[in-house]
């Protein structure tokens, strides 16, 4: 089965033996502008009782108020919502994120402990890993992506994985409000290009619709597949979409992911987004 090849490269904390060995999600920084939204990483480790937390985060520090703004909202929102200081200020966000993960994780912990064979749950580590980084920007856009993988007992790890672009004039996110036309013939031809791409041995063998129909999981029409339920978000080469694990295949395949190239995706951009993407 093809590796997940998406634009960035998200080499998680994954450090239980009971998650599937493949390579998730790639995150790579990318070029950007002279007047570029600046971050830090900020990474915090906790281990101890069975329960492991890892969160790394570009957390901005320079750049518009506005922008830098939305972005941490964006963050925070993510880890969870509950964070009640100062917004810019990154590191008591994600410490107060570790302390209350790690604290849920341990007593979630013992509670399984309490239940279940004690020599089993001696031998794993429940943990939670996030993931935030900034990965793509423009003078008029930035986007991060997001990735988490939770492991609490099971046969393996549940990841989840998402993108978000900002326009950086006024820090407004886009996804599906950039599209239209979505349930147009046109937009599911790509869908299923897409995936089939994906499918593909390393994309150079070509696979028939009766092999996509092999590899989803889905009572769909193939020429109608149900759009992925995570936004869709600007890269450096198109538009990116991304299907969660279960979602439309098995486990094993990952996430299934695509590209569609700015060439042919601007006929389901509104003008908002064509604005956006000029430059490409």
């Amino acid at each position: 089965m093809k590796k997940l090849s998406i634009l960035v490269l998200l080499m998680v904390f994954i450090c239980s033996c009971n998650a599937i060995s493949k390579k998730l999600l790639p995150l790579q920084g990318m070029g950007a502008d002279a007047d570029s939204l600046s971050v830090d990483s900020i990474v915090v480790h906790q281990d101890k009782q069975h329960a492991q937390v890892n969160i790394h985060i570009d957390f901005p520090t320079d750049g518009s108020l506005l922008l830098r703004n939305a972005v941490a909202e964006y963050i925070d929102e993510k880890l969870g919502g509950t964070y009640e200081g100062e917004l810019l200020d990154g590191q008591k966000m994600v410490n107060f994120y570790a302390h209350k993960t790690w604290t849920e994780l341990r007593d979630e912990y013992k509670n399984m402990m309490s239940e279940m064979d004690s020599e089993f749950m001696m031998s794993i580590d429940f943990y939670e890993s996030f993931e935030i980084r900034k990965v793509y920007e423009t003078d008029l856009v930035v986007t991060f992506m997001s990735f988490n993988d939770t492991y609490l007992g099971g046969a393996h790890g549940m990841q989840y994985a998402e993108g978000v672009t900002f326009r950086k004039s006024d820090g407004r996110r886009f996804g599906y409000a950039m599209m239209h036309n979505l349930y147009k013939e046109g937009f599911y031809q790509l869908t299923k290009e897409g995936l089939k791409d994906y499918f593909s041995e390393d994309g150079h063998v070509d696979i028939t619709d009766e092999d996509l129909k092999s590899c989803v999981m889905t009572e769909d029409d193939i020429d109608h597949l149900s759009h992925p339920r995570a936004e869709p978000y600007m890269t450096e080469k198109g538009v990116e979409f991304v299907y969660q694990p279960y979602e439309i295949a098995a486990y094993a395949a990952g996430m299934p992911t695509f590209v569609v190239g700015y060439d042919k995706i601007m006929p389901f951009l509104n003008v908002s987004a064509r604005r956006m993407v000029k430059k490409h």
